[in-house]
């Protein structure tokens, strides 16, 4: 059966805050990813998992990269690369600019592009997708590689939007002094479980590493990572549908969804209530919570 993605828009609402219970089966006690077994994973449960977290930062390059005055790497000073720019430029080439990587500017103006559409709740496919590419760079470039190189897909962009952490180590090649073009070998990954002696059965969705304690001695091999978050696989089945059209998910999506958290502050102040995009959520606490998509990126 095919996923779908539900993509928190706010950061107001806190770990173990905003439930759907709508969803069947609601309580499921299952064992994934090589984890121990788990209470309460089935489809209903907890939305904490919110892209803009201080882990899915803006992407940073070295441009010169080691490689010489036209090569473009990840910037090694940082260990792992996370969040939706960094994916971008990993896995899209320029091929309307003579095969040329991104730069981090240009992988950020994408992101801000795609987040603007999950904001305001509207398609996030592949048309919408390469249109927001070809608005930040030129013609000629797409996602998935139809007009070059590139190597993304939908699905993977709705992941990383729904919680997933994307990643690549730092110091990896993007585009290469020889040749003057983007290497189109993809260089990162969907992070998986680091090797844990004790998972936490409530953890949080938003607090980096706040899922896993008591790490072993063991050093988490790649693409091992302890920013992995577990998010819960959500299925595109009727019971979705009928949450979106008429239930608990119908209310979250709305755009006139009100809420307001005492531990955030309203249009600005010292701890804003933003949207994806960053943007101050104003005192009314008027904006969705949610926007939910399919596999193809059609709003449900």
């Amino acid at each position: 059966m095919a996923r779908a993605y539900i993509v928190l828009t706010r950061n107001d609402i806190e770990d173990s805050l905003l439930q759907d219970l709508d969803l069947w089966p609601p309580v499921l006690d299952t064992q994934t990813e090589g984890l121990p077994k788990v209470n309460g994973t089935g489809q209903g449960g907890y939305l904490t998992f919110y892209l803009i977290d201080g882990v899915n930062l803006a992407v940073t390059l070295d441009n010169p990269g080691a490689g010489g005055v036209n090569s473009r790497d990840f910037a090694a000073a940082v260990p792992f690369h996370y969040g939706l720019s960094t994916y971008l430029a990993d896995n899209i080439e320029r091929t309307g600019a003579a095969n040329l990587a991104l730069t981090a500017a240009q992988a950020v103006a994408i992101s801000v592009l795609i987040e603007a559409r999950a904001n305001a709740g509207t398609t996030l496919n592949l048309a919408a997708i390469n249109a927001d590419i070809v608005t930040a760079t030129e013609a000629g470039n797409d996602l998935n590689g139809v007009l070059g190189n590139s190597t993304g897909t939908v699905e993977e962009v709705l992941r990383i939007l729904a919680g997933e952490r994307y990643a690549v180590q730092g110091g990896a090649v993007l585009q290469l002094q020889a040749t003057n073009q983007f290497v189109a070998v993809r260089r990162g990954a969907f992070v998986t479980a680091p090797p844990v002696t004790k998972i936490l059965t409530n953890p949080g969705g938003r607090k980096s590493g706040s899922q896993w304690a008591n790490l072993t001695d063991t050093t988490p091999v790649w693409p091992q990572n302890v920013e992995f978050q577990r998010v819960r696989p959500i299925q595109d089945t009727g019971d979705l549908h009928l949450s979106a059209l008429s239930g608990a998910l119908s209310k979250l999506k709305a755009a006139t969804f009100t809420w307001l958290n005492p531990a955030f502050t309203y249009a600005g102040g010292a701890t804003p209530a933003q949207d994806l995009s960053q943007t101050n959520i104003p005192v009314t606490g008027v904006f969705r919570a949610v926007t939910i998509y399919d596999v193809l990126g059609n709003v449900i």
